[in-house]
């Protein structure tokens, strides 16, 4: 391999570390409450579009934008709705690159990189928050170092036979433009790499305007192909914004492309005539040409947002475990009615008061489960995360709320969720620890103490319903103080124990099974409103 090929080749590579630098340490900038910032913020009508053009710019992929959209989406942080435009935006985000590479940043790139030396001397990396920020800089000065070395080294490169055959043939049609970009994107997995890498050839002459808007257009396409390659194995919203992604993408090419043969065989100004009205140098109109693209994904992106929300649903429906870890009544814009929030509290504390008899499903006769059972750890996870999601929603209803007697319903709403939380926990901790027992090691009374336990959370179930007839009172009396009951109950399962693990975790079992009867006694609904929703906790 000759010097320029090892020197585009170490480009490359630089260019790939920076962007892994730079996404691995922005994320850690804001410390443990950057996450939770970023959740609290994207409920503003412009944050979604905002957070996208500025994580693009930065990550310089669409892929990792993408992935890190669908874990927001995932965590019930972000509506599919919202999602969407962030995820357009983040595209346009790219073009910062792009722009940067059809300028000279050499000289810009060494000041970076003393300065980074200079603060390595001093030791700033050492701190927690002074190390993130070194580290993104460091990946934005070897980002941009190994771009300027690609630029160079395709432009040594462009002197050669071969080099110029190849451009020529890339060139030498629509459909082999297209194709030529589409098939780099690919294998690089950037549009923005691929619009970088052909700056030098439009300087050098070798590619006109018109293909190199090709290029960009198949490259785009590419690109999104790309990043639903690496979402094959996945599923839900991870699989839904990829497809959104290459859609999008290949939407917008559709979209231009006959502009494209207007403007060219028809003689009608149109973007071409745009890029060079805007400036005559070569290598600022291919730039320029890729912020086009971009700009016109994200218009594309707005008026298609419901056909193509619908589409990837169809396509990619949403897996089990997210469907199970959202909540179905909440939606942030009732935080500011807290009549219509308290209401919907109410039904999500029902949803999961009906569901705590699937905790112990994994315990109990394959004849005996709920035809909707799922496997205890996801069960637990789920009604945690629906949990954690009502605990905010109340916190976003308390901070809209100027009423003192709303704040104090409130405040009873969320003092049930206390009780609920860790009676989620316990149950989750008494089925685990029974099931760890091997079912020949299992006394025979805890049989009936599963059953016996499942009935009184059917009860508790009824209890919460809309109209608890009896339940309320039957629940309240079933979960009297039974410490005698337990004390026989626990002598008599660990006397038929045969294991000394078994004795271990029946007995951590059987004071769980207390902590749960108490939890259910706290939970006895008190008299309730109009809406549902306790007058005291």
């Amino acid at each position: 391999m000759s010097d320029v090929g090892v020197s585009a080749w170490a480009g490359l590579g630089l260019f790939f570390i920076g962007m892994r630098l730079i996404g691995a340490h922005v994320r850690q900038l804001g410390g443990s409450g950057f996450h939770l910032f970023l959740v609290r913020s994207l409920v503003r009508p412009f944050a979604p579009p905002s957070v996208g053009l500025i994580m693009g710019a930065l990550t310089q992929s669409t892929g990792a934008v993408t992935f890190m959209t669908s874990g927001l989406v995932t965590g019930g942080a972000l509506s599919m709705a919202r999602a969407l435009p962030m995820l357009s935006w983040a595209n346009l985000g790219t073009s910062a690159l792009v722009l940067l590479a059809a300028v000279n940043i050499h000289s810009m790139v060494l000041l970076l990189l003393g300065a980074l030396g200079l603060s390595f001397f001093l030791g700033l990396d050492q701190a927690d928050r002074g190390r993130h920020l070194v580290f993104a800089l460091l990946g934005l000065a070897l980002l941009l170092l190994g771009l300027t070395m690609l630029k160079e080294s395709v432009a040594a490169l462009s002197a050669q036979p071969w080099v110029r055959e190849f451009v020529a043939f890339s060139g030498s049609g629509v459909a082999i433009a297209l194709v030529s970009g589409f098939v780099l994107a690919v294998v690089v997995q950037s549009s923005s790499i691929v619009t970088v890498l052909a700056l030098p050839l439009v300087h050098q002459g070798l590619l006109d305007l018109e293909q190199t808007l090709l290029l960009i257009y198949g490259a785009s396409v590419g690109s999104g192909f790309a990043v639903l390659l690496l979402a094959a194995g996945m599923e839900g919203a991870s699989r839904q914004l990829s497809l959104c992604q290459a859609v999008l993408r290949a939407s917008t090419a559709l979209l231009l492309l006959p502009l494209f043969f207007i403007e060219r065989d028809g003689g009608v100004p149109l973007v071409l005539a745009l890029l060079q009205a805007l400036s005559s140098a070569p290598a600022t109109q291919c730039a320029l040409a890729y912020l086009v693209f971009q700009g016109a994904l994200v218009l594309t992106s707005r008026l298609g947002a419901t056909w193509l929300l619908r589409l990837a649903a169809r396509l990619a429906p949403p897996s089990l475990d997210e469907a199970l870890m959202k909540p179905r009544f909440l939606f942030q814009e009732a935080t500011d009615d807290p009549a219509t929030a308290l209401s919907l509290v109410a039904l999500e504390h029902r949803q999961l008061v009906s569901l705590l008899p699937d905790f112990l499903d994994d315990l109990r006769p394959d004849e005996e489960r709920s035809a909707l059972a799922v496997p205890l750890a996801l069960r637990a996870a789920a009604s945690q995360a629906i949990a954690e999601e009502i605990d905010g929603f109340l916190a976003d209803t308390v901070r809209a709320t100027p009423d003192m007697a709303d704040i104090d319903r409130v405040f009873a709403a969320r003092s049930r969720l206390q009780i609920l939380k860790p009676l989620q926990s316990a149950l989750h901790q008494f089925a685990a620890e029974l099931a760890a027992v091997p079912p020949a090691d299992r006394p025979a009374f805890s049989t009936q103490m599963v059953e016996g336990l499942h009935a009184i959370l059917m009860v508790a179930a009824d209890a919460a319903a809309e109209d608890p007839g009896d339940s309320v009172d039957m629940l309240f009396a079933l979960t009297q103080d039974r410490s005698t009951l337990m004390e026989r109950v626990r002598q008599e399962l660990l006397g038929d124990s045969t294991s000394i693990r078994g004795r271990e975790s029946l007995l951590s079992a059987t004071l769980t099974f207390e902590r749960i009867i108490w939890l259910l006694h706290r939970l006895v609904p008190p008299r309730t409103d109009v809406a549902g929703i306790p007058e005291a906790a």
